[in-house]
């Protein structure tokens, strides 16, 4: 096939774009790095355009970026169409049995997570769920638990997974605080401040915050630490504390409505890929791969409208260095 009208080579550039590494988008296709590039390479020589720089490491150049708009349209088309297929009333109507699926708390606690799995319940009304509190690779892989959300990067062995987006931090502080407590400007000022600091099982505490190609331990001042993103949420919106990490599914709405400003100049935790998982063994079971590809699709949807909301009410510089960076 060549390369131009095949999907798998524009979402390689889509990946790029959004932070995500050639060698990592060839692992999971299951193809080499090699072949990967000679797709992409295939494209440039047919049409005098270069698409990636020849220099390491590899990005995307102008000329590629300036496509993306159009990319990115053609791959979320591609997606919906694949959806529409996959959840075609003919062809999964006798999909029955229960998912053990483990996800973040926050995720379960804001009810978007519940939110998608009464719709695909509606869709396939012979599904059930049993939920758990806490992404454990250790329990998909002994087959304790069937599909489990990860952030982060990813050790394949013994897994499939399907990326569902990136998770993308801001620092926040609420209106009534930065009034009480003054606006930081930069990491250093941190250990001035009460914060509220997130650390669980998934993801670690943040140590450090990066703007453009600088990387800046992070002093914390007074702090609450918890698991629970949502309380940490609700201390910030009360204007006890600010945050440094809070997960743009957690704070689009209440950035754009005001409730929560972006703090630290465009300083912010490094955005990372989100996953979907399960064990090579459970993909074997349709109604495991047909859920896992429908929850990527949404959840990638549901992030990028996120971002979408927030691009007429952003400065530039958090733009630049949350929204459209790459790690």
């Amino acid at each position: 096939m060549n390369p131009f009208n095949d999907i798998e080579t524009w979402e390689t550039l889509l990946g790029l774009s959004e932070g995500r590494q050639l060698n990592q988008i060839a692992h999971e296709s299951k193809i080499s790095l090699a072949a990967l590039i000679r797709r992409i390479r295939t494209i440039e020589n047919t049409w005098g355009v270069k698409l990636l720089s020849t220099n390491k490491p590899i990005r995307l150049t102008s000329a590629a970026v300036n496509f993306l708009p159009e990319i990115r349209t053609l791959c979320e088309s591609h997606r919906k169409l694949q959806h529409r297929f996959e959840t075609a009333k003919d062809y999964h109507s006798s999909l029955s049995g229960q998912i053990r699926f483990a996800v973040a708390a926050g995720s379960l606690g804001s009810q978007n997570t519940h939110r998608l799995l009464m719709e695909f319940s509606t869709q396939h009304k012979g599904i059930e769920f049993q939920t758990e509190i806490g992404p454990n690779l250790n329990k998909v892989l002994n087959g304790t638990c069937d599909v489990s959300t990860f952030t982060g990067n990813l050790d394949l062995s013994g897994l499939e997974a399907i990326p569902r987006g990136r998770a993308k931090y801001f620092a926040l502080a609420s209106p009534s605080y930065i009034k009480k407590f003054g606006y930081p400007h930069h990491p250093s000022e941190l250990s001035q401040h009460f914060c509220a600091v997130f650390c669980g099982a998934s993801r670690a505490r943040t140590e450090y915050l990066q703007k453009a190609k600088e990387k800046r331990m992070v002093t914390y001042g007074k702090t609450v630490t918890s698991t629970d993103v949502l309380f940490l949420k609700h201390i910030v919106l009360q204007g006890e504390a600010l945050i440094v990490d809070l997960p743009i599914g957690h704070c689009a709405k209440e950035i754009k409505l005001g409730h929560l400003v972006p703090v630290l100049d465009g300083w912010h935790r490094n955005s990372e890929p989100l996953w979907i998982v399960t064990s090579e063994n459970k993909w074997k079971d349709p109604k495991i791969r047909i859920f896992m590809k429908w929850y990527a699709t949404a959840w990638s949807e549901m992030l990028q409208k996120a971002e979408d909301s927030l691009r007429n009410c952003l400065n530039d510089v958090f733009i630049e260095e949350i929204l459209d960076s790459t790690p």
